[in-house]
């Protein structure tokens, strides 16, 4: 980074014939070269060994990072390992090594189309018996084609997490295929990939909240848009910012909480919100009120 010079490099056409591709050379130009290998994932391997993904020969390689050798070859035209159909992926995204040994992949099966449907896979290889098997295999209901792009997470409480590329959903699945969580952004959205990670937001903005009177007391309406770690809302009331005095606290319910006070409060009002242990993490600046 600091010098911009090269430390690696490596050319698919050094190490993989060109008959390996699946891709057609017919219709190709000088502003559409043909594309015979089209590499769409790197990854560092436990060993220190780079695991990519080369989409146009259905194959994931694995390669010696110091001198670009061809470890191994998983799908494909010439498959270091022999597997069942259920193996075999086509126009794949995303192999990964995970920390057990085995391999997940976004078979996408398109474009054009060689399987019914995309799905998300995991293997087991044996170098010694040279074999691939299917340890798991993750579809949606109803079926899902992404004729591109997409992606396989391993979440660490053993569920699974599918980004389905060119399709515009997003699905989570239990260890055992179950789908436990489904959505989708707007139509024609494109995701190269979906992950999915512990967050907590604490906005550099203060809270907000509003107060609709009304015939006895009123309500208050707070939220905070983007925070993750609050679980109450405290409202405070006085006839001046310097007189506040508690005079509500509830739960969080949802994005706005709803906060009903039984009487009308002081003309000065402010909202606090605190955290499960009861510490006020943000405040809404003290305001009057109709």
């Amino acid at each position: 980074m600091k010098t911009g010079l090269v430390m690696f490099q490596w050319s698919s056409i050094d190490h993989v014939a060109i008959g390996e591709s699946y891709a057609g050379a017919r219709g190709s130009s000088t502003s559409q070269p043909f594309d015979f290998f089209h590499i769409n994932s790197i990854n560092l391997d436990q060993d220190g060994s780079l695991l990519i993904s080369a989409r146009n020969t259905w194959t994931a390689y694995e390669l010696n990072a110091q001198t670009g050798q061809i470890l191994w070859r998983l799908g494909g035209k010439h498959s270091t390992f022999k597997g069942s159909s259920n193996t075999r992926t086509a126009w794949q995204h995303d192999p990964r090594e995970l920390a057990n040994g085995l391999i997940s992949i976004f078979d996408n099966g398109a474009s054009p189309s060689v399987h019914r449907q995309s799905r998300g896979i995991v293997l087991s290889l044996n170098a010694q018996a040279g074999t691939a098997t299917l340890v798991s295999e993750l579809t949606h209901p109803p079926p899902l084609l992404a004729e591109s792009q997409g992606n396989l997470q391993a979440l660490s409480n053993g569920d699974w997490f599918v980004g389905w590329g060119q399709v515009p959903d997003f699905s989570e699945f239990s260890p055992t295929g179950q789908l436990l969580f489904d959505a989708h952004f707007p139509a024609h959205t494109q995701s190269y990939r979906a992950l999915r990670f512990a967050w907590t937001g604490t906005p550099a903005h203060p809270p907000a909240f509003r107060f609709v009177p009304a015939a006895v007391g009123g309500t208050v309406f707070a939220s905070w848009n983007g925070a993750t770690l609050v679980t109450a809302w405290r409202v405070l009331s006085g006839a001046s910012p310097a007189t506040l005095q508690q005079i509500a606290e509830v739960p969080r319910s949802g994005f706005e909480t709803a906060i009903a006070l039984p009487s009308a409060p002081a003309p000065v009002m402010a909202v606090q919100a605190l955290n499960a242990a009861g510490a006020v993490i943000g405040a809404a600046p003290a305001a009057t009120i109709p």
